[in-house]
């Protein structure tokens, strides 16, 4: 046909019209256009990209021999339908030329280059309002219209996503108007939408800014499209999970709702792949697991019914993807979720089992949480080994060493604690780091290695820093500058260290302090302004061991008793404050105390211990 449509007895045959020489060339143009279609060589031309050159050439002489204002528009109205139609269709073919020039690759194109040839594609049939009338009234308009909204939207997407909007369009109308290519037409806006999707939860883990969370919330519902088609519905359930999981860390205020829609979506995944392999199944399970387990730390309270319930089941779904497709991963994802249900004595060899193929700071959280497991089910040896073990391996971290050195702190192992935590401290932050001075403080005080007064006040004064808020700190920041002593004691500019606050604690340290202050000062029996002045810091120390004991009045039994960690004891307010007094009596001579009195050893057992015994 294209052969015959071009040759001398039509296209070609010079004593024909130019309507009838213009549409044996278009017949020509439409013959060499489908052998393009088809996709493979001919006799015709040696590629699909040589038969689209040749339809456009054939198009080009069709215009030459009638332009389109030339095609007569009057008559009756079945020969205006037709020759509008004729107008169309050449356009179409000429566009459906062009779009095959321009994917073949074919260098030396009439129309330039591949984006000029699409764009000139999409021109020619971007001012046509295409009208589809039913095809039981007029199947041949039906028919162009619907042909036409096809190759439209194959080339407005193939210039780029610039033009979704458009290529939507049209698609969108072939699903409602034209019934031979609805399903198609439904399958490529469900694979666009996907795409679409599948786009944003890729900058979720790597975009730099993130999407929005609008932008997030819209990819739900591009994978919602695409529900209705088979091959989309497994992936598009697994990007939703995805996209929740995101979400839920990124939105607070719907944590709870993302995680339980991320459940829903993977528990769809489950059903979708059983006929996936183990690898892709294994997969859906643990995801599934990871977002119950999230779910559940957001759910109820702590030991909860269904806190515990969510736990088991996140175990379940891990424990079916590991029988699947184990990983080290896998296994401490499955002792996570048997240590949220209680049962460490399942979380503990599930630890285990992933230690080993672990690497890097996975590695450290794992061993971490075996510890910790060990520690749950009363085997504190085991935990404490477990972290020096790791450590000696060389899967060392601050993480770990602070581990170690608290441990140690609270079995009273103090010269093995400190020597963990000044491993540990350039490593730590936050609450970590205030806790391990803290301790190091502590532990200063009571080994007394060299520059113990020193590093322990230091020590205490960074944690106080990180935590001004806790009692403990300031206790020990007060403690520690009584033990140091020094200039700034002697001469009261360090008794910020030891506020008061009108309660009894707060009331015996600083009396202390004062104590302190008055043994520092040089008391001359020559010189009256120097004892006065120390009898002036005595009196304000007794003030305050009274101030304390007129404020035990009003607090509660077990506020009476405050264990000091420095001590290792529990030290009962009220028995200290009445012992200051007596420490002031003492200095006043208005008693006579010493160690061959009976009370002498548990007075020297406290105020000696500070150094707050001596008069002056």
């Amino acid at each position: 046909m294209a052969q015959t449509c071009s040759g001398s007895s039509a296209a070609a045959d010079p004593s024909r019209s130019g309507i009838e020489r213009a549409s044996a060339f278009f017949n020509a143009a439409s013959a060499y256009n489908a052998i393009a279609a088809a996709g493979s060589a001919s006799a015709l031309c040696a590629s699909p990209g040589a038969c689209s050159q040749m339809a456009l050439s054939l198009l080009d002489q069709s215009l030459t021999s009638q332009q389109d204002n030339q095609v007569s528009t009057t008559g009756s109205a079945t020969q205006v339908a037709i020759n509008k139609r004729f107008i169309l269709r050449r356009m179409l073919e000429r566009s459906r030329a062009l779009r095959g020039v321009a994917n073949s690759g074919t260098g030396n194109a009439s129309c330039g280059t591949r984006n000029s040839c699409l764009t000139d594609a999409a021109a020619l049939l971007s001012s046509i309002s295409v009208d589809i009338p039913p095809a039981s009234e007029a199947p041949e308009a039906a028919r162009l219209g619907c042909e036409i909204l096809d190759t439209r939207w194959r080339v407005n997407s193939e210039i780029g996503r610039e033009r979704e909007y458009l290529y939507v369009e049209d698609l969108r109308r072939l699903v409602s108007a034209c019934p031979d290519d609805a399903a198609a037409a439904s399958d490529q806006l469900a694979e666009i939408s996907f795409e679409r999707a599948e786009r944003v939860k890729e900058d979720l883990v790597k975009a730099d800014p993130l999407p929005s969370i609008e932008a997030s919330l819209g990819a739900i519902t591009d994978y919602r499209d695409t529900l209705d088609t088979d091959r989309f519905q497994l992936p598009a359930n697994r990007g939703m999970g995805a996209v929740y999981q995101a979400l839920a860390k990124r939105d607070p205020a719907g944590t709870r709702t993302y995680l339980e829609s991320a459940v829903a979506a993977y528990r769809n995944a489950v059903t979708l792949s059983a006929s996936g392999t183990p690898a892709e199944r294994a997969g859906d399970y643990e995801h599934l697991g990871t977002s119950l387990l999230s779910l559940s730390k957001v759910s109820g309270a702590p030991g909860s019914t269904e806190r515990l319930a969510l736990s088991q089941q996140a175990a379940s779904a891990l424990q079916d993807s590991i029988n699947l497709a184990p990983t080290p991963a896998r296994y401490t994802l499955l002792g996570d979720a048997y240590e949220d249900t209680g049962q460490c004595t399942l979380a503990i060899p599930a630890y285990q089992a992933g230690i080993p193929g672990l690497t890097g700071a996975d590695k450290i959280s794992t061993i971490l949480s075996l510890s910790s497991a060990y520690d749950v089910c009363g085997q504190p040896d085991l935990a404490l080994q477990t972290l020096k073990q790791a450590n000696a391996e060389g899967d060392v971290s601050a993480d770990v060493r602070y581990e170690i050195g608290r441990k140690e702190f609270d079995k009273g192992n103090f010269a093995a604690a400190l020597t963990a935590l000044r491993a540990a401290e350039s490593g730590l932050n936050g609450m970590q780091a205030a806790e391990a001075n803290y301790m190091m403080s502590v532990a200063e005080t009571i080994t007394h290695p060299d520059g113990w007064q020193k590093n322990a006040l230091e020590h205490a004064e960074r944690a106080v820093s990180l935590n001004a808020r806790s009692r403990a700190y300031n206790r020990q920041a007060c403690l520690a500058t009584i033990l140091k002593g020094g200039k700034t004691v002697k001469d009261g500019s360090a008794v910020a260290r030891c506020p008061g606050s009108g309660e009894p604690e707060a009331s015996l340290l600083r009396g202390m302090f004062f104590l302190k202050q008055a043994q520092s000062m040089d008391v001359s029996a020559y010189n009256l302004a120097s004892q006065t002045q120390w009898r002036s810091i005595l009196r304000a120390a007794e003030n305050e061991f009274a101030n304390g004991l007129k404020a035990l009045a009003d607090v509660s039994d077990h506020e009476r008793v405050v264990w000091f960690d420095d001590l290792q004891a529990d030290v009962d307010l009220a028995a200290r404050l009445q012992q200051g007094q007596k420490v002031i009596q003492r200095c006043n001579r208005e008693i006579t105390l010493g160690p061959q009195d009976p009370v002498w050893n548990d007075l020297n057992a406290f105020y000696g211990h500070y150094g707050v015994l001596k008069c002056s």
